[in-house]
């Protein structure tokens, strides 16, 4: 068996540390990402692994939102709950082209100091940065055509 990635096993580690599995506990995605682009791993390999593990992790604005398989809501949302605005931007995006549209109306939903914030981060971000986290999204959004 090969041996445990250090990030899988710190998230692993914080995500208990804060009532993992009763609870949804959510990191910040910006230390998440950093350490695994310091270990050499992306983050879609490492959500991928948690998920076999039965540990479901979600990319929600700054944060990675981890649930247990009890605490994933299979249900569709409903417009009117407020619950659904959370999740709202994903659901036109089972690919890149509605991915694509989905996050313009995201964005065209964010406050100004929101967008200011967005915009800061990806100023920061290197180029390597922004191909993976491009890579990223087209793996997961463009392999359900």
């Amino acid at each position: 068996m090969n041996e445990p990635n250090p990030v899988e096993e710190s998230i692993k580690h914080s995500i208990r540390k804060n009532g993992f599995p009763d609870k949804i506990v959510r990191l910040p995605f910006k230390p998440v990402y950093d350490a695994c682009k310091k270990n050499g791993t992306t983050l879609t390999d490492i959500l991928d692994t948690l998920q076999d593990q039965q540990i479901f992790g979600k990319i929600i604005g700054n944060h990675v939102e981890f649930r247990s398989r009890e605490k994933i809501d299979f249900k569709p949302t409903s417009a009117e709950s407020p619950a659904s605005d959370e999740f709202s931007w994903a659901k036109g995006a089972a690919n890149l082209k509605g991915f694509q549209e989905s996050a313009k109306d995201a964005i065209g939903k964010m406050t100004p100091d929101q967008m200011a914030e967005a915009k800061k981060m990806v100023e920061n971000m290197s180029d390597e940065e922004k191909a993976n986290i491009l890579k990223m999204f087209t793996q997961r959004f463009d392999s359900g055509k």
